[in-house]
């Protein structure tokens, strides 16, 4: 009998599994309540006009422009100080092919701008709206200026789709081309990336840089991370919304996260917009994986920059452990907010590319910076200083007739 009993007492749940399964029904009624709100305001916000992304507070603007500028100005500083505070191996020569490797470097760039603006030519026939070779540039290169000046390059796509609503392409395309032009372009990455951590690892091993190896590693998992979760998103939104609520809710415990519920609902809306977006690109098999092959040859010109910029100033290497070396530099920094990635991309660089030994690294670092960087702030800034001297001139020109017609 005391047998019997005493299985029978172990037979019944005890007070912590009851308290375990109340926790685990409230979770799951919880997430319940979230998923509803977050189908009735997906359905609300899927009928809104994009809008102009909003300006942040001046003085934090000014404030955090002036740290910008300081932090390059200290990168250079010490990466200047550390290549003329030593004998360089050999002097830096500037010769006729000098300038045939600068010329690739500059074909880069054009072949970087070219891939996003057919891209954007190919997306906007695929959706039956007009294609313009000057939209679809001004949106890839104003995408790039808005990335490289906003932290983590968040400015990108809000921007995209602001510029193609306000020049009169429908709200739906307008938001489908640059949130799939971003899709494709992290997954260009990947590719890249698994080429690089399968044949480049000597490469990166030969510097001695562990860290920036080991910080790749990581880097590569960001950059995998959201594509995935968007496509999870679109097949099994409830599992996204489960996996973001487990983030979320470690971020909370570590007190990284002050509002879980409004960052779960956000974060999962966001994964919703970029899934319902990128599938009527997907709807064509054939126009995803154009769109694939334009972004790795997008990423492939980006990440050959370096090559150019070293053998520029006589720099002896090769081109694929320069391609690869890249790849590792780029996926490390990823994890740096800064707007693009600044002061850990430069520093990266120098660190990785001076340990080979190779003369003039401080100048080829400056010249590879301005290439994948600056160049799209200074074109950006142009894009914007015609586009007001053609209003300018538009709105002369309408006052002119007015007057004649008075």
């Amino acid at each position: 009998m005391a047998k019997k009993a005493k299985q029978k007492a172990q037979k019944q749940p005890s007070e912590k599994s009851k308290q375990r399964a109340e926790r685990k029904a409230e979770k799951k009624a919880e997430n319940e309540q979230l998923y509803r709100e977050f189908l009735m305001e997906s359905a609300e916000e899927a009928a809104a006009a994009p809008e102009k992304p909003k300006g942040g507070n001046k003085i934090l603007k000014r404030v955090g422009l002036i740290l910008f500028i300081l932090l390059n100005a200290a990168v250079i500083y010490v990466t200047a100080s550390s290549e003329f505070s030593k004998k360089a191996p050999a002097p830096v020569k500037f010769t006729f092919s000098s300038v045939l490797f600068l010329l690739g470097g500059i074909l880069c760039l054009v072949a970087v701008l070219g891939c996003e603006t057919l891209k954007y030519m190919m997306m906007m026939r695929h959706l039956g709206e007009k294609v313009s070779f000057r939209h679809a540039f001004s949106t890839a290169a104003l995408g790039k200026y808005y990335d490289c000046i906003t932290p983590s390059g968040a400015g990108g796509q809000p921007f995209q789709i602001y510029y193609l609503y306000s020049n009169h392409y429908s709200d739906g395309a307008a938001s489908a081309m640059p949130l799939s032009g971003f899709f494709t372009m992290q997954f260009g990455f990947v590719i890249l990336c698994i080429f690089a951590f399968i044949f480049g690892n000597g490469a990166i091993d030969a510097t001695g840089q562990t860290g920036i190896k080991v910080t790749a590693y990581i880097g590569a998992l960001t950059y995998v991370f959201v594509p995935v979760m968007i496509i999870i998103s679109g097949v099994a939104p409830k599992i996204a919304m489960r996996i973001v609520a487990f983030f979320v809710r470690i971020g909370a415990f570590l007190h990284i996260v002050k509002k879980p519920n409004h960052t779960i609902m956000k974060a999962v809306r966001s994964l919703n917009n970029y899934s319902v977006n990128i599938m009527r690109i997907a709807k064509d098999k054939w126009l995803l994986v154009k769109l694939l092959i334009l972004s790795t040859a997008f990423q492939f010109a980006m990440c050959s920059m370096p090559f150019f910029a070293v053998r520029t100033f006589g720099g002896n290497l090769n081109f694929l452990d320069s391609l690869f070396m890249c790849v590792f530099i780029q996926a490390a920094v990823t994890l740096v907010p800064t707007p693009g990635n600044s002061g850990a991309a430069e520093g990266s660089f120098y660190i990785v590319f001076s340990s080979l030994g190779t003369a003039g690294t401080f100048w080829a670092m400056l010249i590879w910076r301005f290439l994948c960087y600056y160049s799209f702030i200074v074109i950006g800034v142009l894009i914007y200083g015609f586009n007001a001297l053609a209003k300018l001139k538009e709105k002369r020109r309408q006052l002119k007739a007015n007057g004649k017609a008075e």
